[in-house]
């Protein structure tokens, strides 16, 4: 019961949300999935360890396909290349258990999620991210 409560709490949250608001829960899901990737891969168990990547490669790719590069210009262009960075680091994590490789992508969208952040926050969710 609690867990269909919280789902419905979830949902809500993500319908009623900004776009900027979005895109910070995105970060926040991926960086959930790296935390959960490094302690699989700790715990040996790489079925998990792997699921959780390919989920942060999922949201990663979804944050590539909302830039607009027409609006956002150089830094849609740096973000996009960050992204492209992270996805090959990720494939490196994944195929040779590199616990070094997810810390890396860990850092990086920690840092943009914190850019995206303190827009939304500055903006009072009323941003309009031209990047993404």
């Amino acid at each position: 019961m609690y867990r269909q409560h919280a789902s419905h709490y979830k949902r809500q949250e993500i319908q009623t949300a900004s776009p900027g608001k979005i895109v910070v829960m995105l970060f926040d899901g991926a960086i959930k999935n790296l935390n959960t990737a490094e302690k699989a891969y700790e715990n040996k168990d790489y079925k998990q360890k792997s699921t959780a990547l390919v989920k942060v490669q999922d949201i990663i790719l979804e944050l590539m396909n909302a830039l607009n590069n027409k609006q956002g210009g150089d830094i849609a262009a740096r973000l996009e290349s960050l992204y492209s960075y992270a996805l090959r680091r990720l494939i490196d994590a994944d195929l040779n258990k590199d616990k070094i490789a997810i810390r890396e992508v860990r850092e990086i969208l920690s840092e943009i999620r914190e850019a995206f952040a303190e827009i939304v926050h500055n903006n009072h969710g009323t941003e309009n991210l031209k990047t993404g």
